[in-house]
């Protein structure tokens, strides 16, 4: 029997990466488990979270020294909230900023994956990471790129940056914002460029050495209704688009309603604000007493600092983490933060939302919701009550805008285009 080949997923060690990941890792084994095996260089916390995910994941681990940051500290939460209130431009100005000033921070680590990759000797490599990195530009194998999050981080002229809050009709804007960015950027690829040159790593200077596309093929998710990209931009980056990172085989069983729950009039709102932004509590708990004067039920994830959140009646049920494919399973709309998982999953299982977007790729999905007509967004800060009522209202009494949602939901799961992307990719790879 031949040898089985090997594909090594590499990504930044945080849910909202690893989702994708672990999804296309799971497709190409439903489909070629004789052919291949699917390896994760990951630590060892993160090697037992995949485990769970799909056994049949193999693993290569370093040891992470990096303590994780605690997301419901309030040191760290103060320390966002100035950032918070800044105009969209000025928060993607700083975040690119940051991404220069700590160069050097994910180094370390990719030395430690450097020794795994030699070790291993994988025959492919899946990135999803934010930029090229010396241990895969050094090691003289193929990669592409995954982007879980929303692909406007891809780069592509004409189109809203990531993190601003552009809609794509207005290319004037969207250039004079770019005029803006671009001597970060340039400041940025430089940055870059220099460390990687002075470790003597080859690069394709033609390619963004601070942008995840290869000169192989990217992967992205995002429903093909909403998507940014026509045929002719995905053939001209080599990019493959598929509508949500979710594995049909590994959808659990619906979430079990309690009865008492089920037996209270009004329709069903699901709230998560996802592990970062949950943690501002304050602005949390003031958009669940609002919810309060409404008369709907909610099943709410209150996340990592989930006991200072108080439900003020019995129409508000949930822990700390919920299995948000099972919630998404019956009910009738959701409140979100925007993060691209659940911003695609929402389509995936048909159910319209209100975005409150913070910053990063939260504001262009609240944007792209928006201005496609399959949602609404909302000041996360400073939004009112009154807003809120109608918004929720006009969720979940537009019967165009459901049917709708429901029809994208119907494709997606016909079409499987995780399967045929995975299939794509392995035929790429003969």
């Amino acid at each position: 029997m031949p040898e089985k080949r090997k594909i090594a997923f590499y990504a930044v060690l945080t849910s909202g990466h690893l989702n994708l990941c672990s999804a296309f890792g799971s497709t190409l084994l439903n489909l070629y488990s004789d052919k291949i095996d699917v390896y994760f260089f990951v630590d060892q916390n993160w090697a037992e979270k995949l485990s769970k995910i799909d056994l049949r994941f193999k693993f290569e681990i370093y040891e992470n020294e990096k303590n994780e940051i605690n997301d419901s500290s309030k040191d760290f939460v103060d320390s966002l909230r100035p950032l918070l209130a800044l105009p969209n431009l000025e928060k993607t100005k700083l975040v690119l900023n940051m991404s220069v000033a700590n160069i050097d921070a994910f180094l370390p680590t990719d030395q430690k994956v450097s020794k795994l990759i030699k070790k291993l000797k994988p025959d492919y490599i899946l990135c999803d990471l934010t930029t090229h990195v010396p241990s895969v530009l050094d090691c003289g194998i193929p990669y592409s790129f995954i982007i879980s999050t929303n692909p406007t981080i891809l780069d592509v002229e004409d189109i809203p940056y990531f993190g601003l809050d552009c809609g794509i009709y207005e290319k004037e804007r969207i250039k004079a914002e770019r005029l803006e960015l671009d001597e970060i950027f340039e400041k940025t690829k430089k940055s870059y460029e220099k460390v990687y040159e002075e470790q003597s790593i080859k690069f394709d200077k033609d390619i963004p050495i601070h942008c995840p596309r290869s000169n192989n093929l990217s992967i992205y998710s995002f429903p093909k209704e909403l998507d940014y990209f026509d045929e002719e931009i995905r053939e001209k980056y080599k990019l493959l688009r598929v509508d949500a990172p979710v594995v049909p085989s590994k959808i659990p069983p619906p979430f079990e309603l309690p009865e008492e729950f089920s037996k209270l009039p009004g329709k069903i709102i699901y709230v998560s604000l996802g592990s970062i932004f949950s943690c501002f509590h304050e602005e949390f708990q003031k958009l669940i007493d609002a919810l309060a004067t409404l008369p709907y039920k909610y099943i709410v994830s209150k996340g990592p600092a989930g006991e200072k959140i108080n439900f003020p009646d019995n129409r508000f049920i949930g822990e700390n983490f919920l299995n948000q494919l099972a919630v998404l399973q019956v009910v009738d709309m959701m409140i979100a933060h925007g993060g691209n998982n659940t911003f695609t999953e929402c389509f995936y299982f048909g159910v319209p939302s209100i975005i409150f977007p913070v910053m990063c790729d939260l504001v262009n999905n609240a944007k792209r919701i928006e201005e496609t007509g399959f949602g609404y967004q909302m000041d996360f800060l400073n939004f009112n009550k009154e807003e809120l009522k109608e918004k929720i209202e006009k969720v979940l009494s537009d019967e165009s805008l459901n049917e709708k949602t429901k029809k994208i939901s119907e494709r997606i799961k016909k079409e499987n285009s995780l399967e045929k992307i995975a299939k794509e990719f392995y035929e790429s790879l003969n």
